[in-house]
């Protein structure tokens, strides 16, 4: 079942979207106010860096440290909504890595995850400079997790689908170049295996909060 917040949040985002839509139809052109308002952003690749803190408890236990989150991100503008409003398409892949210790045993365990997010970014150019701007949808995610304890399997694998809600601002101090400022939460459940038939699978929330910067290319 997906959380209610998240659905509060997509309900939300498509309340923004729609709600600036209707609220200003008129196209640009070349007697505009804001004549630099009326441009539509340009393509967009990043590279971003966080910190990344898992939100389930159980799963803190182990990996009760934060850790490096890394992320190459792209966008798209597609839909000038108004002179101010931009509805771009967003993907994102990203890579994380734990260490951590069982809980009883104190053994060493190990875990890397390859998460990938699709989905709708709308944008706010607040003046020619700056930006302010929210994704949201769908994301799959791979891991895979070793283990130095005895009594479990050194190795399980995983995937699973879940949510995300990326949301910062981007700043331009030179052309074509952008710094990113942002933060991310996501939930996504995934069933691990050992690789083993007639193994029982486990399910845990592999998500969290992660807060960092970026740089990044328009072109």
């Amino acid at each position: 079942m997906i959380n209610p917040f998240f659905k509060l949040t997509f309900f939300l985002s498509l309340l923004v979207i729609t709600a600036t839509g209707l609220a200003n139809q008129e196209a640009c052109s070349e007697f505009s106010e804001e004549p630099t308002l009326c441009c539509f952003p340009q393509p967009l690749i990043e590279v971003k860096g966080g910190y990344f803190r898992f939100s389930s408890s159980k799963i803190r236990q182990i990996y009760d440290t934060g850790g490096l989150d890394v992320q190459l991100c792209a966008s798209y503008p597609f839909q000038n909504i108004n002179s101010r409003w931009t509805l771009n398409t967003y993907g994102a892949v990203e890579y994380f890595h734990r260490s951590g210790k069982s809980i009883n045993g104190n053994e060493k365990t190990e875990l890397w995850s390859i998460p990938i997010n699709i989905g709708l970014k709308p944008v706010y150019s607040i003046n020619s400079n700056t930006q302010y701007y929210f994704a949201i949808g769908p994301r799959y995610l791979y891991i895979h997790q070793h283990n130095d304890s005895p009594y479990v399997y050194k190795n399980k694998s995983g995937n699973g689908f879940g949510i995300f809600v990326n949301t910062g601002f981007n700043y331009a101090p030179w052309d074509h170049f952008v710094i990113d400022i942002f933060g991310e939460y996501s939930y996504a459940k995934i069933n691990s295996h050992s690789g083993r038939a007639g193994v029982y699978a486990t399910s845990m929330q592999i998500g969290g909060l992660t807060l960092g910067g970026g740089l990044g290319y328009e072109f």
